[in-house]
């Protein structure tokens, strides 16, 4: 498999909050986004990926294709334990929350874990594709029938759940099966929010500069139109070569 990876501070905020990781020989990708304006939110996202890394590393090797989604969910447990006792170990940190979006790839699966509202996309028959449902309020109250005229801006930054500070964790946990020349875009939402999917698609169809020219370019549209926070972006081709007349699986969202 290939990867590139991009973060940048933004041209607003004092300290990048955002922690990426990406170990392309384990197969294992993960992104954090510590909580905006909290005590600590660069070492909520560096811990929780840290965590979830050591977790993975340790035991990824002991599990097959049936035992991947309890493993990612222990090693999401991990992370959460992990930034929780920090946050009650050291007061100056209390209210320590992060996302955490973990991709971990075998056997010509991709599976993927979420919780917050960072973002994994999948690029596919030039299309970009958005796997992961945000845990905000702007989407709970889309998922209850507001309209979208109704629901207030602040709306998309107020987090549902996040790992760390969310008495209980319900996250995304699912398989993609990933065709031939798919790519998977794993994003902070200092991307989203200042760059439109349609932009972001087509920068990805240009794949002149291969996938770390993308990720420059990826991070230089967000701070071109106005770099608010921090944006970090991780692009994965998995190389996986499927049969012809197979298509990719995106199986039901979390119920809620």
């Amino acid at each position: 498999m290939k990867s590139a990876w991009k973060s940048d501070i933004g041209k607003v905020r004092r300290r990048n909050e955002d922690f990426i990781l990406a170990d392309d020989e384990r197969g294992i990708f993960l992104l954090a986004d510590g909580m905006g304006g909290h005590p600590g939110g660069d070492v909520a996202s560096a811990l929780a990926v840290g965590s979830a890394h050591e977790f993975l590393v340790a035991r990824g090797g002991e599990t097959g294709d049936d035992g991947v989604s309890f493993l990612l969910a222990e090693a999401l447990a991990a992370a959460h334990s992990a930034v929780a006792r920090r946050g009650i170990e050291e007061p100056d940190l209390e209210g320590l929350g992060t996302t955490l979006d973990i991709v971990y790839l075998g056997r010509g699966s991709a599976w993927l874990c979420h919780v917050g509202d960072s973002r994994v996309y999948i690029f596919r028959r030039g299309e970009l594709l958005q796997v992961t449902e945000d845990d905000n309020l702007a989407s709970l109250l889309a998922r209850q029938g507001v309209p979208p005229a109704e629901i207030p801006p602040h709306a998309r930054h107020v987090l549902t759940q996040a790992v760390g500070v969310s008495d209980e964790l319900l996250p995304e946990i699912r398989r993609l099966e990933v065709e031939e020349d798919s790519i998977l875009l794993m994003c902070s939402d200092g991307l989203t929010g200042m760059v439109p999917d349609d932009i972001i698609a087509q920068i990805v169809r240009d794949r002149r500069n291969g996938l770390q020219g993308i990720a420059n370019r990826i991070v230089a549209e967000a701070i071109s139109r106005g770099g608010y926070d921090n944006v970090s972006v991780i692009l994965i081709d998995p190389e996986f070569r499927r049969p012809p007349g197979e298509s990719l699986l995106l199986p039901g969202r979390r119920n809620n």
